[in-house]
């Protein structure tokens, strides 16, 4: 099969497009033909090195973390899906293995895809949209009626979590850059700030929810955010979150959060329902074929894409 390989942490440059050994499949396992796959910003992250406590000495030979597209064989302890059946999923993006004709997966992992996008619409969503829900469903705890901030809400995960916020009867403002304040309003933000011009942080309890997409703020800066038993979650565990955490929760009735998002069937069953209702609309800005995933990460490093770029696999 096709797919691209590197073999050492690096620029676009160590990542090559070649020919390698099909997945082997295992009896609970399935093996999906990969119709298009998205390009996520721990992707470059962990091409980089800079997850090298997750990932270890060398990288994923293959990188990518979702992916659209139908089952080629099914092992003999599968009873969920069948050969032919389009579905949709994501990986542990540390381990990888989605840029390629044919990736390996477990049951667990899956779900089929919602029947009214293609491929590459789908291709977008998984990874964002269970990072999204995940963060706000489980770690932040959504209520109906909770004000939320999604702070990055142009981005991938940013789009996904005002329109699950918004699906759950919550009121959203959003945090974006000029060029992308119609788009926020558009997917369902009630306030969108424009933080090349405002102080994001001004208002004082406000939000039952501070949900830090771009994980570019902290607990300590946004807690004055937040009303007295809100919740701030962040895409980018650290110290703060993953350390100190513990023992701010204990002492403090604002809680702080960070998300490391897993595959899950069921959330993503739950998603495939929010979009097919129309409350979940993917954004891609661009779809870029398998062989040019230098151009895709180069685009996905400047940190300005609207939504999510995806990888067609031809």
């Amino acid at each position: 099969m096709k797919a691209i390989i590197s073999s050492e942490y690096g620029p676009v440059e160590v990542l090559h497009y070649q020919e390698t050994d099909p997945p082997v499949l295992a009896d609970d396992e399935l093996l999906v033909r990969v119709h298009a796959c998205s390009v996520n910003p721990v992707d470059w992250k962990i091409r980089k090195g800079d997850a090298k406590l997750l990932t270890g000495r060398k990288p994923p030979v293959i990188l990518g973390g979702d992916y659209a597209g139908v089952v080629a064989q099914a092992g003999k302890r599968v009873t969920n899906y069948a050969v032919g059946n389009r579905v949709w999923g994501m990986v542990n993006a540390f381990k990888g293995g989605t840029y390629a004709e044919l990736v390996r997966v477990k049951e667990e992992e899956i779900g089929l895809m919602p029947g009214n996008l293609g491929f590459e619409e789908a291709a977008s969503l998984p990874l964002v949209g269970l990072t999204a829900y995940q963060s706000l469903i489980y770690k932040g705890r959504l209520q109906r009626g909770d004000h939320v901030m999604v702070n990055g809400c142009s981005g991938g995960v940013g789009l996904a979590g005002v329109q699950i916020a918004k699906a759950k009867g919550c009121e959203v403002t959003g945090v974006c850059g000029t060029r992308n304040l119609e788009l926020a309003t558009k997917m369902g933000a009630d306030h969108v700030l424009d933080y090349t011009k405002v102080n994001i942080l001004k208002d004082k309890g406000v939000y039952d929810i501070f949900f830090d997409a771009v994980a570019n703020q902290s607990f300590s800066r946004a807690k004055g955010t937040l009303k007295p038993r809100g919740a701030y979650v962040t895409t980018l565990p650290s110290f703060e979150s993953m350390v100190l955490g513990p023992l701010i929760n204990m002492i403090s009735a604002r809680k702080v959060q960070s998300i490391l998002v897993k595959p899950s069937s069921g959330d993503l069953n739950t998603l495939k329902e929010m979009v097919e209702e129309g409350y979940l609309i993917p954004v891609v800005e661009e779809v870029y074929p398998l062989e040019k995933v230098r151009e895709a990460h180069t685009r996905s490093e400047t940190g300005r894409v609207t939504g999510k770029i995806v990888l067609r696999v031809d």
